[in-house]
């Protein structure tokens, strides 16, 4: 009887040990699925060179939004979070989130295209800036009627684009810089693009939104549009 009541006691202790032990480790799972970033850096493609635009990291900011930038473009961005070096974070399960639809209000609204555990940009201009500036999250890629790079099937038609670069291997045209960027753009990046609609002032901040919370909030990034 007092084995019987003995071995009894031993596995309910053993199974409460390892429940524990299975909880903590999913615990920690979750935990480590969060981005831990000290910063943040904007940078654009130019002349097939990535060329930052802005960066804080630690209470280090460079800005070159406030410099001035000129009316009646757009441009493409991409976000790169920051480790405690100040470098770039490196997360296998970045990729592919520049393929979703986040709409293209002053507010950017993730809608419902985001899973749980997806991690997405949210982009928010400061009061009355929409009459200077618009940003737009959803993928460019897919504008109906705009021409790419990939759309040129031969090396003369690639070659009347500064952007685009004759890739012989592989008998395709690419965007400039793709070899030496493939890891930025595709892989480990969040995509964003800004037009400039008018002269003025204003501010917009950036935020990784993460399981319904900020994972990383920017300082309000100010940008002069002139």
């Amino acid at each position: 009887m007092f084995n019987n009541t003995k071995n009894i006691f031993l596995f309910i202790l053993v199974g409460l040990v390892a429940y524990s032990c299975e909880s903590s480790d999913t615990n920690e799972t979750d935990q480590d699925m969060h981005t831990d970033a000290d910063g943040m850096e904007i940078v654009t493609m130019l002349e097939g060179e990535e060329t930052e635009m802005y960066s804080e990291c630690l209470g280090s900011v460079d800005n070159q939004f406030s410099s001035g930038v000129t009316a009646g473009t757009t441009w493409d961005f991409t976000v790169h979070f920051l480790d405690s070096d100040c470098e770039e974070l490196e997360h296998d399960d970045e990729e592919g989130h520049d393929d979703h639809d986040h709409g293209d209000d002053d507010h950017d609204d993730h809608g419902d295209d985001h899973g749980d555990d997806e991690p997405y940009l949210l982009i928010e201009i400061a009061d009355g800036g929409s009459t200077t500036i618009a940003i737009s999250l959803e993928e460019h890629d897919d504008h109906e009627g705009e021409e790419h790079c990939e759309d040129f099937t031969t090396e003369a038609d690639c070659g009347m684009h500064d952007e685009c670069e004759w890739h012989a291997d592989d008998m395709a045209c690419e965007d400039a810089g793709h070899d030496d960027h493939d890891d930025h753009e595709e892989g480990h990046g969040y995509t964003f693009e800004l037009e400039t609609l008018a002269p003025g002032t204003t501010t917009f901040t950036v935020t990784l939104m993460h399981q319904g919370h900020s994972d990383y909030t920017s300082a309000p990034i100010t940008i002069v549009v002139e």
